[in-house]
């Protein structure tokens, strides 16, 4: 920024008359270097920076206040986010307060303060011009908005053996490519823990915001057929089925300090050697407390799920309005040595646009319980349209001679007021 890609702050002193502001600065000597820099990344597309530095001030005369030059160059500095803010006057070896004074007139006025600000014509540049009741020494703050300091969030998790439990490091990435040679800062991603680091022009270094140890983790299984379609023609009713590691992310669960930003997730499982295999990747979504994060491991070959429609009956409620009953049958084999959990999403809408041609926005529904359907719980996640069912499916049988039994479920419900 400046003449030196620098982010230069002058003081200068400038013998004014009575006349109007003129675009004069005499620029006696350059300020020096930052006592103190905070970069904040809460913001995805702006990163907002504050830095502190010690201002040596004239005192002010009927002649002229002292004027604060602010200049850069090659760099995306937000020309309307810049602030400058005194903070405290030098007094032996720290810094007080700002205090209410009076002048010689007797009038009551801080001791300093910003009076005016300006922009040159033609210049990544602007003037603070500031009062001084006496000369000082000035700790200031200067703050401003800069694009190209970008961060990039990715996590890393570790599952046991067993998939009990789930180590779950957040890790975020800080890529300076403003043009800007910061040293030391304190980097805050607006939640987590503040680093300080050397952050110098077109660094890239990766920091552990969090590691989540012993987390307790949910193994599910989903089936949504509007979304995946006929598994193949063998299979006309069956639809693939995605396996995933569920994490509530709240402190009951050993998480829940802080939301969890969209990134990168590769996930790893303990092999029982001491060692780890890599089980796949995926894009963790935006998860914020008392919210699940769902991590996707693949397709399921040895859980399989046919869907078929036993009931689609019309009932006139008066005129063209009508009510639509249908039921959804599951059949469900489970070939795992271990028990599981199926969701199966279903799309309302997709469904009442299927089998009673309505596509005039959310549609209106009711469940009914019927038979085995009681052992299926519904859960809303995705709102009133869109429920899931959950079934808890036995292991397969231990006798090699004995087959893996046919669990049976039931989605009854009606779709009102259909026209």
């Amino acid at each position: 920024m400046s003449i030196y890609n620098k982010c230069s702050v002058v003081c200068a002193a400038l013998l004014l008359t009575l006349q109007p502001f003129v675009w004069a600065r005499i620029k006696l000597a350059t300020l020096p270097q930052r006592e103190r820099v905070e970069i904040q990344l809460d913001n995805g597309r702006y990163t907002l920076v504050e830095e502190e530095r010690i201002v040596t001030l004239l005192k002010s005369t009927a002649q002229g206040n002292n004027l604060i030059d602010f200049a850069w160059s090659n760099t995306q500095i937000d020309k309307n986010s810049i602030q400058f803010r005194p903070l405290g006057i030098s007094e032996g070896d720290k810094f007080r307060p700002i205090k209410k004074a009076k002048t010689a007139a007797g009038q009551e006025v801080d001791e300093v303060s910003v009076i005016n600000v300006a922009y040159p014509p033609n210049e990544n540049a602007l003037v603070w011009e500031v009062y001084a009741l006496e000369g000082c020494a000035v700790k200031v703050r200067v703050s401003y908005l800069i694009g190209n300091f970008n961060r990039i969030f990715s996590y890393r998790a570790l599952a046991n053996k067993d998939e009990t439990l789930l180590t779950l490091k957040n890790f975020m990435k800080v890529q300076n490519y403003a043009g800007e040679d910061f040293g030391s800062a304190g980097v805050w991603a607006g939640f987590a823990e503040r680093f300080e680091k050397w952050i110098g022009q077109q660094d890239e270094m990766l920091m552990l915001l969090q590691a989540f140890v012993d987390v307790p983790v949910k193994k599910t299984y989903l089936f949504d057929w509007y979304t995946y379609g006929q598994l193949n023609a063998d299979k006309p009713f069956a639809s693939r089925i995605l396996m995933y590691y569920v994490l509530d992310n709240d402190k009951k669960n050993k998480m829940g300090l802080f939301p969890l930003q969209p990134g990168k997730a590769r996930i790893f499982i303990q092999d029982g050697k001491g060692g780890e295999a890599f089980l796949g990747e995926d894009w963790a979504r935006f998860t914020p407390i008392d919210d699940e994060m769902k991590l996707y491991l693949g397709e399921v070959q040895d859980v399989v799920c046919t869907r078929t429609i036993e009931k689609n009956e019309r009932k006139t409620v008066r005129g063209n309005l009508f009510d639509q009953e249908i039921i959804v049958k599951y059949e469900i084999e489970n070939f795992k040595d271990k028990p599981c959990t199926l969701r199966m999403l279903e799309q309302m809408n997709r469904i009442a646009q299927e089998y009673a041609g309505f596509s005039h926005g959310d549609v209106e529904w009711e469940k009914k319980i019927i038979g085995t359907s009681r052992d299926i719980t519904f859960s809303y996640d995705d709102g009133g349209v869109l429920p899931v069912l959950q079934v808890e499916l036995p292991a397969r049988p231990k006798e090699k001679d004995k087959k893996v039994e046919k669990k049976i479920f039931r989605f009854h419900f009606t779709l009102k007021n259909m026209w």
